[in-house]
């Protein structure tokens, strides 16, 4: 099965797509979101990117790390993000699709707060694949992805 993770940011969207028949990451990247566009075509460029992901690496089963609801930066553009992302799983060929966040994914994955917070900064691997080179955010994803693995099951 192939699993879609999502981490949104007000510019960058992290995601990976993770497929667990043989425990690989078929996908690394971000959707660099272009400044020049007002919000609802930045919404609409996300929610298109999103699709198109979906429907190339075949996802079914998908999972974004979504904003803690007593964050102290909560930030409007990422929450409009978030929002459109649920959209366009809601409206895909998804399996089942997953809001995660920080406190779901620790006790998921039954990760410690300081493993949790050295798998961010990329001084513990994930399930045996390197991410010495993925941002927190990258991370992030992945641990949603996996997370979904283990409530899809």
């Amino acid at each position: 099965m192939r699993i879609l993770g999502v981490r949104a940011a007000p510019k960058v969207t992290s995601f990976v797509v993770y497929c667990t028949e043989e425990s690989v990451l078929k996908c690394v990247d971000v959707i660099k979101i272009p400044a020049i566009l007002d919000t609802p075509e930045k919404l609409k460029y996300v929610r298109n990117n999103i699709l198109d992901i979906l429907n190339l690496y075949n996802v079914e089963l998908a999972a974004i790390r979504v904003t803690e609801t007593n964050a102290e930066n909560l930030s409007i553009d990422r929450l409009y993000i978030e929002a459109v992302i649920q959209e366009a799983f809601s409206s895909s060929e998804l399996n089942k699709y997953y809001t995660i966040r920080k406190s779901g994914m620790k006790s998921s994955l039954s990760l410690s707060e300081s493993a949790y917070k050295e798998i961010l900064k990329s001084q513990r691997s994930i399930n045996g694949i390197d991410n010495s080179e993925f941002t927190a955010e990258t991370n992030e994803a992945f641990l949603a992805a996996l997370t979904a693995e283990v409530k899809g099951c």
